[in-house]
């Protein structure tokens, strides 16, 4: 994939190299990028060819996991796992819906929250999500009673854009609409700044899909997410 292509096809690799360099650690070649460990695992390069393959192997080290978000995932080479390759689907906002009536129970998070939002991770799944993932962006809560029971918020912000992400609501508190109302505050923050919005959905999560038009999101295109771990020595 070559710089020439929208950045919308590899967003992690224009995240690492522009708004979010500040979270990125490179390989000393300068032709793999990742988010520091803490951040999350995912990861850029700007050609999957041998230098490329090779400069990720040294940035992640042995036994270590590269997450991968982009319009095309060359074939895994030799010394790599393939633990996932899939494909999703990556929305952009066209006209956002107006925010449910309970926004107004919609709190920011910040470091302070972050052990409750790593405890609603565990509980729910949306994907790879560190200690320090809550300094990719604005993220935004719902408690309920005090505890936190559902959030989204910016992953990733390549240039001119901003990944919603973590998108998760608590298996007592689902059925009353505040994926959307965590969507769309996310989703809002982002376009407050001048920039648009973006989203993935694993392809066939129909629900999430449906969600998210209602949101007011579009489909843009098709891309694949890949999860690989490098062998250990």
């Amino acid at each position: 994939m070559s710089r020439g292509e929208h950045v919308l096809d590899d967003v992690a690799l224009h995240a690492l190299t522009g708004p979010q360099v500040h979270l990125a650690v490179g390989s000393a070649d300068g032709l793999a990028h990742r988010y520091r460990p803490a951040v999350g695992p995912f990861c850029g390069v700007e050609r999957l060819d041998d230098r490329g393959w090779s400069a990720l192997a040294d940035l992640v080290g042995a036994g270590g996991v590269a997450v991968f978000l982009r319009a095309h995932v060359e074939p895994t080479p030799d010394g790599w796992a393939e633990l996932v390759r899939e494909p999703a689907v990556q929305y952009v906002a066209a006209d956002l819906a107006e925010p449910p009536v309970t926004d107004d129970e919609v709190l920011e998070l910040g470091a302070g929250d972050s052990d409750d939002m790593q405890r609603l991770v565990a509980a729910t799944e949306p994907g790879p999500f560190g200690p320090e993932s809550h300094l990719t962006g604005r993220w935004f809560g719902v408690r309920r009673e005090g505890r936190l029971v559902a959030m989204a918020g910016e992953r990733m912000r390549p240039p001119g854009f901003g990944k919603v992400s973590g998108v998760c609501v608590d298996p007592s508190a689902r059925g009353a609409g505040l994926g959307a109302v965590v969507t769309l505050a996310a989703a809002a923050a982002i376009a407050e700044r001048g920039d648009t919005p973006v989203l993935h959905v694993r392809q066939g999560n129909e629900g999430a899909e449906r969600l998210y038009r209602r949101c007011g999101f579009a489909v843009r295109r098709h891309v694949t997410v890949a999860v690989l771990r490098r062998h250990t020595a």
